[in-house]
């Protein structure tokens, strides 16, 4: 009460200091009077240690003024590493904006907060290998066929040994109620219709695992120990928050001490709720983070749940979890399963979702569609995710800078180059406003405008931007993962294709430079080796790697390595994504190049150039901008073998491309043009569902002639 007084004294005292008496300067006044007074004497100490009495919404204010005073900040990293404070600005949603800004600046200055957060939270909430043994003593002791029916939940009670004192001392000092602290799913159990709920009610009813899980639910929740109340809602807000901010392996900290209370709990109403919330959560954190491992364990147990849900599970929720397993499967380059997994998101999103969950199911299904290269249901899904997260959360969210990225994404793979590389430099200006420079987000965008620039500048050679945006990627990637991370690698990836460019510019000038092709195979053979090791042979990524080291032996005159290199990308690009796929055809034209202008195969050129225009010509249309390089090559082949009429075919079919490709510049044209309407939830699932599926026809065989 002490420090409300304070400021309000101070919000009364400084309108005589200000003609202006309109209440929001008054109020900024009185914030800065406040963070001015303070320092890191003694006596201030102690004003700072009651800060925590102020409402959220004063608090949060005074804690990002004094994140943007350097000598304010460890005291400031002090107080938010105290779990008990933390809290109740994490659970303070409307001001999750400002905490993202308070952390940001905070790590600016290299004071680890969200380091300092997962470290208090597993020290407070792990279950100690004690507990555990005796959970599992005391499972095997009891009625073995309740121990089969509830295996995935059983256990006893945690922290069943602490007394009541020490479990009010968990609690933290503010009003508290057991009742109102989780939100589960973004709320999704909020948006459960009376129907559904009465049907829930009924559900699980019989005997065996079903009748176990009845007699679970009809124990409630507020029945557990405070603490695990406390463990559970601070666990995923905590959990999310950091995955939100860029802190993924501290996520993955909280979340997987969280789902392993979870498991050890007595079983409880929502229980099953509770835990397929974790577990998507937490799939999440370790998919971003390339951890495959983990997800690949935490996917067997969202597994073993999803053969238990029910009606009592929200549909968003399931969507959610659905989505985060075709996510893991997008960063494993297994796109058959993602798209799968994205589909049954898309079946299981209702009108009644969350606006966030609506959101990111449809960009993950977007971008599971664009590598199926399902462009039109693609742009539906990525068009109407764009227009809700800015229309929801305005223009500087991190939801919205997380559509744009996927938008960007997208108009990349159509061919839509200018229009990508500006996307991506809003989605990054989105990020670095929200996150700071330091952060796994901000060096994602970084990458993905990098490449964009460096796709968009490939016909002029002037690769400075990409070049710029691409070395800030690796430095911040560098000072956040370990060295053999997948994705310092991807970033590296980036950089050797650019090195490699910036080296041909100079031998076509007469300054060869040996230097720069030996740092770009050194590169190249990183990110190979590494995706070797955690994706294997067959893996689009993996090809793509030999792919791109063909075509640098290419430019290094080492050209039967090229061969084997791109015979290699290519086999394992049709095995895993068919003959007529993009990736197919793009390497299909590297080799036809090699054998065009290095190695002198010329029937073999030509059969590879034409099978290239054949795919890209069913992608993208007469004006996409790879054919360029097919139809030169195949003029250079023809001229050389002096077949002079096929030579003036496909002149004038460059000439038109040419004219097509100017007018489409132009005039702005694109293949999938913004979809501006506003449908509701039930409108895109129509539309989405309803779509002609788009088939390949079996193509015509190669001319011989």
């Amino acid at each position: 009460m002490a420090a409300q007084q304070q400021l309000l004294a101070l919000m009364s005292s400084a309108s005589g200091h200000n003609n202006n008496n309109s209440p929001e300067p008054l109020y900024d006044l009185s914030l800065m009077a406040v963070v001015n007074g303070l320092d890191c004497k003694v006596p201030t100490l102690e004003r700072i240690s009651k800060l925590p009495e102020l409402p959220r919404n004063l608090l949060i204010d005074v804690y990002e003024l004094m994140s943007q005073r350097e000598d304010l900040k460890d005291t400031l990293l002090e107080e938010l590493s105290n779990l008990d404070v933390f809290r109740p600005l994490v659970r303070y949603t409307s001001a999750r904006g400002k905490l993202l800004r308070i952390v940001a600046a905070l790590m600016a200055s290299n004071k680890t907060l969200p380091h300092r957060l997962s470290e208090a939270y597993v020290g407070r909430y792990a279950v100690s290998q004690t507990e555990a043994q005796y959970n599992e003593e005391a499972d095997g002791d009891g009625d073995k066929a309740g121990a089969l029916a509830t295996a995935p939940v059983a256990g006893a009670e945690a922290g069943a040994g602490a007394g009541a004192g020490e479990a009010a001392a968990l609690l933290p000092q503010i009003d508290y109620d057991k009742t109102q602290t989780i939100d589960i799913a973004a709320s999704c159990l909020s948006h459960m219709t009376l129907n559904d709920k009465q049907t829930a009610a009924g559900a699980g009813a019989g005997d065996g695992a079903a009748g176990a899980q009845s007699a679970a639910e009809s124990v409630p929740m507020e029945t557990l120990p405070d603490e695990d109340i406390i463990a559970i809602d601070l666990g995923l807000r905590l959990g999310s928050f950091l995955s939100v901010a860029g802190w993924m392996q501290e996520s993955i900290s909280v979340l997987s001490c969280l789902n392993e209370r979870l498991k050890r709990m007595r079983p409880f109403k929502d229980e099953l709720v509770l835990r397929l919330d974790c577990l998507q959560r937490l799939l999440y954190a370790e998919s971003s983070h390339c951890n495959f491992k983990m997800a690949q364990k935490t996917f067997g147990e969202l597994m073993e749940l999803n053969g238990r849900l029910t009606n009592a599970v929200p549909a968003a929720l399931i969507a959610m979890a659905y989505t985060q397993i075709s996510s893991m499967y997008f960063a494993r380059n297994e796109y058959n399963n993602s798209h799968m997994w994205s589909v049954q998101a898309m079946r299981h999103l209702e009108m009644s979702a969350p606006t966030r969950v609506a959101i990111d199911v449809l960009r993950q299904a977007a971008k599971a569609c664009v590598v199926k290269r399902d462009f039109a249901r693609a742009n539906l899904l990525i068009c109407q995710a764009v227009r809700r997260a800015r229309e929801q959360f305005g223009p500087n969210h991190q939801k919205y800078g997380d559509a744009l990225l996927d938008y960007g994404f997208f108009l990349l793979n159509v061919d839509s180059v200018f229009q990508s590389v500006k996307v991506y430099k809003e989605a990054l200006a989105v990020r670095r406003g929200i996150f700071g420079n330091m952060n796994f987000h901000v060096a994602i965008a970084h990458e993905d405008l990098s490449y964009a620039y460096y796709v968009h500048e490939y016909s002029t050679g002037d690769f400075s931007f990409a070049q710029e945006h691409v070395d800030e990627a690796v430095h911040i990637m560098k000072n956040l993962v370990p060295s053999n991370h997948l994705m310092l690698a991807s970033a590296k990836r980036v950089k050797a294709l650019l090195l490699e460019e910036i080296a041909l510019d100079k031998i076509a000038d007469g300054m060869g430079d040996d230097d720069l092709l030996d740092q770009s195979e050194e590169l190249h053979n990183f990110a190979l080796q590494l995706s070797l090791e955690v994706f294997g042979e067959v893996n689009v990524q993996t090809a793509k790697h030999y792919g791109n080291l063909g075509r640098l032996y290419q430019t290094m005159n080492r050209f039967e390595e090229a061969e084997r290199m791109h015979q290699k990308a290519i086999k394992i690009k049709t095995d895993l994504l068919g003959p007529y796929d993009y990736e197919v055809g793009l390497s299909i034209g590297h080799l036809a190049s090699l054998y065009n202008y290095q190695m002198k195969k010329f029937r073999q050129a030509e059969d590879l150039y034409l099978r290239s225009i054949d795919i890209s010509l069913r992608l993208f249309g007469r004006s996409y901008s790879g054919l360029e390089y097919d139809y030169l090559g195949l003029c250079h082949v023809y001229e050389t073998l002096h077949e002079f009429e096929k030579y003036l075919r496909y002149a004038h079919i460059l000439e038109n491309w040419q004219l097509l490709r100017g007018q489409n510049i132009t005039q702005n044209k694109s293949s999938y043009p913004a979809i501006e309407l506003d449908y509701t939830i039930d409108q895109v699932k129509t539309k989405f569902f309803s779509m002609n599926v788009k088939r390949v026809p079996t193509p015509p065989e190669p001319s011989k002639n």
